[in-house]
């Protein structure tokens, strides 16, 4: 699993080390600074950049809000704070997490798989191309060419990802999300409740069936008008 660098920022020496503790049982975390002064904090963030800021809102001199506010890119947040009355104005800002203190161990674990997801999201969308995508398959992310790509399969909570080369890649998401996500790329197409395909790979169509690479998949029903529409469109 990748590392995740993170800053620290609270006034209270118990609350820091507290989040010491946390952090260093936490293998994908690295700790870069602690901070009991916010101004010097923001000083440090203008010059470094980081993953994750943990931040408590209540402090001398400047909040947590207002130092946020003042970063112009400021790092995936997780506000740490003992009071509640904050939690609208902090998502405004558009925090990741709200955390009331003292935070358990659990709580904060789940906050900061929450940060990590979104930053992995992030650079998976930075670094994709109109040609390729990257999915998220057995804990690590592969880089696919959309060309290669036959069908898509639903399978629960899951879908297959068939490709070109016989290869199959299982995926945490849903078909429908799938479908949504390959809608940019032109070629895909719902042909039945667990079907996506890609129109470029068809090499029959006959009795309600698509034939893909060496595969026969069914035309549902409620899907085959718009298909046929397409293909003939699209041909």
């Amino acid at each position: 699993m990748n590392t995740y660098t993170c800053i620290a920022v609270d006034d209270s020496e118990i609350q820091l080390v507290l989040l010491k503790n946390y952090i260093k049982k936490t293998d994908y975390l690295e700790l870069k600074e602690t901070f009991n002064n916010p101004v010097e904090a923001y000083q440090y963030l203008c010059k470094n950049s980081v993953d994750i800021l943990l931040l408590d809102i209540d402090m001398p001199n400047l909040s947590g809000l207002d130092l946020l506010k003042m970063l112009q890119n400021p790092p995936r947040t997780i506000l740490i704070t003992s009071k509640s009355e904050f939690a609208l104005e902090a998502f405004e800002l558009d925090v990741v997490d709200y955390i009331v203190k003292p935070p358990e161990y659990p709580r904060f674990l789940k906050a900061i798989n929450k940060a990590v997801q979104q930053i992995d999201k992030q650079k998976v969308v930075a670094t994709e191309t109109e040609n390729e995508l990257f999915i998220k398959t057995n804990g690590k992310l592969v880089r696919l060419e959309i060309n290669d790509i036959l069908y898509i399969e639903a399978m629960s909570d899951y879908v297959i990802v068939h490709t070109e080369d016989k290869r199959s890649y299982i995926v945490y998401s849903t078909l429908k999300q799938f479908e949504d996500k390959m809608s940019s790329y032109g070629n895909f197409y719902r042909i039945h409740r667990s079907y996506l395909i890609n129109l470029q790979k068809i090499k029959i169509i006959e009795n309600g069936q698509v034939l893909i690479g060496d595969k026969l998949l069914p035309i549902g029903n409620t899907y085959k008008e718009d298909f046929l529409r397409k293909v003939n469109k699209v041909s």
